[in-house]
């Protein structure tokens, strides 16, 4: 990576949605520069994906926690880090609210997790709870996401927004007769 790369990435991550002629030109380099660079940033996993940033609040999701885990000590002795991350993984795929899963040098799980309301709270505790591998659990409540609304993915069965209550479906007729040919894609 070089400071045209950095350059190029900073203004991804204020909107990934820019053309590259906009990139362009706010960077003063070629449009075909910015696309085989992109390519390349791309192809080498420092950019992993063009993704979007979901306001948790406006789908539905209230409630926000950090929690703490402490595993039960297993018979074979001390935890080792292998399992801690096989069994935080586990959490974070089993579980949509979850929304980052960490091992800390505490032999703890950390997650952060979002929920609809109390009651969905209670239930994903309660589920935590009938886990025969996990001893304690701690958690703290955040009362407003102010920074890091990036980790919020959109799961379709996580918000509590019902078919068509955020939207009048009627809004989408204007676009029935739009020819599929004008729609321009592109693909990195």
């Amino acid at each position: 990576m070089d400071q045209i790369d950095v350059k190029l990435l900073s203004a991804m991550e204020k909107d990934s949605r820019v053309s590259l002629k906009y990139l362009a030109k706010e960077l003063d380099i070629k449009t075909s520069t910015i696309y085989h660079r992109l390519h390349k940033l791309k192809e080498s996993n420092i950019l992993e994906s063009f993704t979007i940033v979901v306001n948790p609040e406006e789908i539905g999701l209230q409630l926000h926690s950090q929690l703490n885990l402490r595993l039960k000590k297993l018979p074979i002795g001390k935890l080792d880090s292998m399992f801690l991350e096989s069994f935080a993984k586990y959490l974070a795929d089993e579980y949509s609210e979850i929304l980052f899963a960490s091992v800390g040098s505490d032999e703890q799980i950390h997650l952060i997790a979002s929920f609809r309301d109390e009651g969905h709270f209670e239930a994903f505790l309660e589920s935590l709870k009938q886990n025969g591998y996990i001893d304690k659990i701690d958690h703290i409540m955040f009362s407003k996401i102010l920074k890091g609304k990036k980790i919020f993915s959109f799961i379709a069965n996580q918000h509590a927004l019902e078919e068509g209550e955020k939207f009048d479906d009627a809004e989408d007729d204007e676009f029935e007769d739009v020819d599929e040919s004008e729609i321009i894609h592109v693909e990195f």
